[in-house]
């Protein structure tokens, strides 16, 4: 029931503008100005998925955060006023299941989150353990540096190897009992600077006796910074024609690598030849510059 209620209480959401910065030291997260950051590292929910994170922050808007608020407050679930009727129906669909009693649960939610335009969360989750070491990507023979090295094509072959391992050659992930994530996206890739990632898009359907449910859209973009795997993630559940779209812009906003213009002036002065070999190496040392791309403008500044 608790993990239900901490999707109810994150899903109150609507946001347009894209002005508002999460800064955590190794990232910038762009988001939309709507959203609350919280930090899930300090509540008793994100005891439940914060575990094996060292980094674990929320993107929440204002009555999702004030829902939070009164759970960690102490305050019972029956007696938030915004959450009372999906409370009511899931306290009776416990008593008495029935796949009737599951539709009507989430009718009921979801008629809610559109009463509040609502229906969005992210999630940014960051592990402390050399990507190499984490215990999912060596169960799927996942090697970071053979990533590094692989071609547009190998990287194309690698994406379906991986997926078919996961789905055992079907569309679609069991997670949990009765839970699918059905693919819409799975590629695995990378960018100039040789730094891997692996974004997915679906959804999410729950299987019934006699029927199934669609519950939302999801979405995951997960890649590694200084050799540390980090995740960020979205959940949809109603209002999500513009969801793909706005998690693709926090993405390209907050973790691509920006091609930075670098100046390179004519002067006789060493210092600024010493400075600028300088910003170039720094560029490169970040990963803002690939290999080739820093060659390059070493090489028009020695000339």
């Amino acid at each position: 029931m608790k993990k239900y209620i901490l999707i109810l209480s994150l899903i109150f959401i609507s946001t347009k503008s894209f002005t508002k910065e999460l800064d955590l030291g190794m990232h910038k997260i762009i988001f939309p100005n709507k959203f609350n950051v919280i930090n899930w590292s300090n509540t008793s929910f994100g005891s439940s998925f914060c575990q094996e994170f060292s980094t674990c922050f929320g993107l929440i808007d204002n009555k999702a955060l004030e829902i939070v608020n009164q759970v960690e407050a102490g305050k019972n679930f029956e007696e938030i006023k915004a959450i009372k009727p999906i409370i009511t129906k899931y306290n009776k669909m416990i008593d008495s299941f029935s796949d009737t009693k599951v539709k009507s649960l989430f009718k009921t939610t979801k008629n809610i989150l559109k009463k509040n335009n609502s229906g969005t969360f992210f999630t940014y989750f960051r592990t402390d353990e050399n990507i190499n070491d984490n215990d999912i990507l060596s169960e799927y023979g996942i090697n970071i540096d053979e990533i590094r090295d692989m071609s547009s094509q190998e990287l194309q072959k690698f994406s379906n190897k991986i997926k078919n391992e996961i789905t055992s050659g079907k569309d679609y992930y069991m997670f949990m009992d009765g839970l699918f994530i059905n693919f819409e996206k799975f590629t695995v890739s990378k960018y100039s600077n040789n730094k891997p990632y692996l974004i997915i898009n679906g959804d999410i359907t729950y299987l019934l006796t006699s029927s199934k449910i669609k519950l939302g859209n999801i979405a995951y973009y997960i890649s590694e910074i200084n050799d540390k795997l980090f995740v960020m993630d979205g959940y949809c559940v109603v209002n999500c024609k513009t969801f793909f779209s706005d998690f693709d812009q926090i993405i390209d906003d907050s973790f691509k690598s920006k091609s930075k213009s670098i100046k390179i002036e004519s002067s006789n002065k060493d210092t600024d030849f010493i400075n600028q070999i300088q910003d170039l190496n720094e560029l490169y040392k970040s990963g803002v510059l690939s290999k080739e791309e820093f060659q390059k403008a070493k090489k028009k500044i020695l000339n």
